[in-house]
């Protein structure tokens, strides 16, 4: 008899066997001679999860049977871009006392207990553009988890006691939001970038806006945005699908619907003056950078084209030339790539970003903006496109990994109208990417002209450093514009 150890190394082998399949049918002299068949991957129609429930609320409902759980989400088109700008934070408190700030049932203590005692969960997040509210638990429970689910959504009352705890907490926060060069970076680039457009709301909570916020106004916004044809639903889990709907029905049954009355989001008109923007942070070593301008939207025409560029210049990882110069080859960095943005609303922005310590600050912005001027000026070659297009394709599986992704996925994509066929046509779309293709969406969307530099760090180190592999300075690549740490409570400079 085998022993326990035996019989799993056997197995082990055995496994490693059976997951070669053709490659091992044959002997080969070296493992790039090794042969697998194409990755074919077709992704799920929405419709095959698609229902209308009575309310005319549209759900996308997956049934998993594997383990005894259960998750939902309720999505809602709402968000920080559409608070009034004198009232910023309303959207984030609604987002956070939608939950901790009781309902016409529970406390919020009550609520803690009872989630607690079912080993479940739930939690509400405003983002900028939608909110979700999650509910987790076990399948047996599901009952009880839609009851508190219809509390937290239609009937918060926003206790006094909570929305004054509320607002002192994040006040307290704030008085640190010059202390981390992360949140300086988010913060100070939206600002240079997009000016005063509704996509910097998110960033510009004061005290005294904070203090403006009456219950009133919290009642007022969520009567606003939540209402049944303004929701969209996901789920999935141990349940029968049908069954499901009918307990969905009675949670928005007799739940008021009204237009939805979106505020409207302009175009950007903001052109930051080009420049090296640099905020002072006597008290680290190690400086953040980013350079970029304004971008695109989701719905633009050359969105593959872009996406694929990106992808070669700093979106893919280890393969990506900014990483391959700037970690790889120089040792600069651990983190750095570039970025763009695609949000359907608005405009998005390019950003290139690393971090590094000061003296190779210059050093390491130059060596970005020879990768920004090559890929604009050369052809990428041929085995290098195609092996970032099956880079891509394979992450396509990454959107339907599991049935809750899956019905994620389809829930947020209804709600932002994506194009039906996206996930159907994806693979296509990348394939007919040509070289050229590339290099042109580089010309057209790449403007080494335009490119603001924001740099948080110790300014007098990075002012004056240089390095024995590079004489580049800061100044080199523009005005430098010393740009002062706002009040934290105030944002005043």
């Amino acid at each position: 008899m085998k022993s326990g150890i035996e019989v799993m190394i056997v197995g082990v082998a055995l496994g490693c066997v059976l997951a070669a399949g053709p490659a091992m049918a044959g002997k080969v002299k070296h493992p790039d001679d090794l042969k697998f068949p194409d990755l074919v991957y077709t992704p799920p129609e929405a419709e095959s999860y698609r229902m209308t429930l009575q309310s005319g609320v549209p759900a996308f409902i997956a049934e998993d049977r594997e383990v005894p759980t259960f998750d939902l989400q309720v999505l809602v088109r709402t968000g920080t871009i559409y608070e009034p700008p004198e009232k910023t934070g309303l959207a984030d408190m609604v987002g956070d006392l939608l939950r901790n700030g009781g309902t016409r049932s529970f406390t919020g203590e009550e609520l803690d207990d009872r989630l607690e005692y079912l080993a479940g969960s739930i939690s509400c997040r405003m983002g900028m553009t939608s909110a979700t509210v999650t509910v987790s638990t076990l399948s047996k429970d599901i009952d009880e988890a839609l009851e508190i689910l219809k509390e937290v959504l239609r009937y918060p009352v926003f206790d006094p006691e909570a929305v004054e705890r509320y607002r002192a907490d994040r006040i307290q926060n704030m008085k640190l939001r010059n202390s981390e060069t992360r949140t300086i970076e988010a913060r100070e680039w939206a600002f240079l970038v997009y000016g005063d457009h509704a996509y910097t709301r998110q960033f510009r909570q004061t005290q005294a806006s904070l203090e403006s916020i009456s219950i009133d106004d919290l009642r007022a916004f969520h009567r606003k945005y939540f209402f049944p044809k303004n929701l969209v639903v996901a789920a999935a889990g141990d349940f029968d699908p049908q069954a499901l709907a009918r307990k969905l029905d009675r949670v928005f049954e007799g739940w008021e619907d009204h237009p939805l009355d979106l505020p409207d989001i302009p175009a950007v008109t903001y052109r930051p003056k080009p420049g090296v923007y640099l905020v002072n942070k006597e008290d680290v070593n190690q400086a953040r950078v980013r350079l970029g301008h304004l971008g695109i939207r989701r719905d633009d025409p050359d969105y593959f084209s872009v996406s694929l560029m990106n992808y070669l210049l700093g979106g893919g990882g280890f393969s990506s030339r900014i990483t391959q110069r700037v970690r790889s080859d120089e040792g600069l960095s651990y983190n750095q790539g570039s970025y763009f943005a695609t949000p359907v609303l608005y405009e998005g922005d390019f950003r290139a970003y690393f971090q590094t310590k000061s003296s190779t600050v210059a050093f390491g912005t130059a060596i970005i903006l020879e990768e920004i001027d090559r890929i604009r000026e050369e052809r990428v070659d041929e085995e290098t496109l195609g092996n970032a297009k099956e880079n891509i394709r394979s992450m396509l599986v990454n959107n339907f990994v599991d049935r809750w992704t899956t019905v994620r996925t389809f829930a947020l994509d209804f709600l932002t109208a994506r194009p039906a066929d996206f996930w159907q046509t994806y693979e296509a779309r990348y394939e007919a990417v040509s070289a050229k293709d590339v290099r042109d969406a580089a010309r057209k969307h790449l403007h080494p002209e335009e490119m603001v530099f924001l740099v948080v760090g110790n300014a007098e180190d990075i002012k004056n450093a240089t390095t024995e592999r590079s004489p580049a300075t800061i100044a080199d690549f523009g005005r430098i514009v010393d740009l002062p740490l706002p009040d934290p409570l105030t944002l005043e400079r």
